[in-house]
């Protein structure tokens, strides 16, 4: 489902200018609390999806009716929200994790990845429900992935066990929308307290899906979600966000700030595996947020941490640290 398609749920102009004036109120409450967020002991609170992920390096992908030789397997653990929190860690930030796993194998090892990132965690561990999986198939030499996914229904975050001190102690607010009566609620919460809410959306799960959108600051989503030059602006207008980008992989991505567009390009970087890139940049542009920088420089930002995560097999392996971004930084030009 294209969420930029004009016909599907469209606004009127009365509509506009209510989520405009929406808009002025929020970054006016954005002042007023703006020491509040400061004393935060939370930085960022994501609540959405994490996965254990089955990497199979193959050397070409396979035909149909064929078999092919795996080069190497390896299990990572990964997920939307939860890499872009890893993300936040590894680069200072202190990060609160609320998701769900099963009480399954996998579960075990999801939780203990959560807790070696030093996330402060709400985690549901969900008797008889199946944690989230993915199967990966990595072409070698080429970074480019093919993603197989299950996510049990029972593992959705229950709205009624959402605490709304668990959403406005922190300074920001991630989500994914996969969880979408919970996320909702959370958003709402943030919105009430003027806490920033960032977005990182690739599919419309529910009709929930699009009053959750026009309640983000951040909506950053893959070129899958809306193709074409004009999708953040389009994207901008029916949801009223300040700020909407599109990431485009090694095509760098497209943003639009308040109405004004911004092209970048990605770094050139030897490719080992994109998996979980768009996320390190969903965790890099938090940083950046946080930091109160123009938003070019969170962009390129954003483009160097997920340069150097793909730089390395694994959607959490390869997040560098502060200073080893500064280094990248220091020594690559600009893209």
């Amino acid at each position: 489902m294209v969420a930029a398609e004009k016909g599907d749920d469209a606004i009127g102009l009365s509509e506009r200018i209510r989520l405009q004036y929406n808009r002025v109120a929020l970054m006016e409450r954005h002042i007023l609390i703006s020491v509040t967020l400061q004393n935060n002991t939370i930085d960022v609170v994501g609540l959405g999806l994490n996965a254990m992920d089955t990497i199979c390096v193959v050397p070409r992908f396979p035909q149909p009716n064929t078999k092919i030789h795996m080069n190497a397997v390896r299990t990572e653990p990964g997920g939307q929200v939860a890499t872009a929190l890893a993300t936040c860690t590894r680069l200072g930030l202190k990060a609160r994790y609320i998701g769900s796993v099963g009480t399954d194998d996998w579960g075990k090892a999801q939780l203990d990845s959560l807790r070696a990132e030093g996330f402060e965690l709400h985690v549901r561990e969900v008797e008889g429900a199946s944690s989230q999986i993915a199967i990966i198939l990595l072409e070698e030499g080429v970074g480019e992935r093919t993603i197989l996914w299950r996510r049990d229904p029972r593992l959705q975050y229950p709205v009624e066990e959402l605490r709304r001190e668990m959403i406005v102690g922190a300074r920001i607010l991630h989500l994914d929308g996969c969880d979408t009566t919970a996320g909702l609620q959370a958003a709402r919460w943030a919105r009430e307290a003027g806490i920033p809410v960032v977005i990182d959306i690739d599919e419309v799960y529910d009709e929930s899906t699009h009053e959750l959108l026009r309640l983000a600051d951040y909506l950053i989503a893959g070129s899958d979600f809306a193709p074409g030059d004009d999708a953040p602006r389009e994207l901008a207008e029916r949801y009223g966000c300040p700020v909407v980008g599109i990431t485009r992989g090694a095509e760098g991505a497209l943003f639009v700030n308040h109405s004004q567009l911004i092209k970048s390009s990605a770094f050139r970087v030897p490719v080992a595996d994109t998996t979980g890139a768009g996320d390190v940049f969903h965790g890099a542009f938090i940083y950046g947020v946080l930091q109160k920088w123009n938003l070019a420089d969170i962009i390129r930002f954003s483009h160097a941490v997920a340069a150097m995560k793909c730089m390395q097999i694994g959607a959490r392996r390869g997040i560098p640290t502060l200073s080893e971004v500064k280094d990248f930084l220091r020594y690559h030009v600009s893209p």
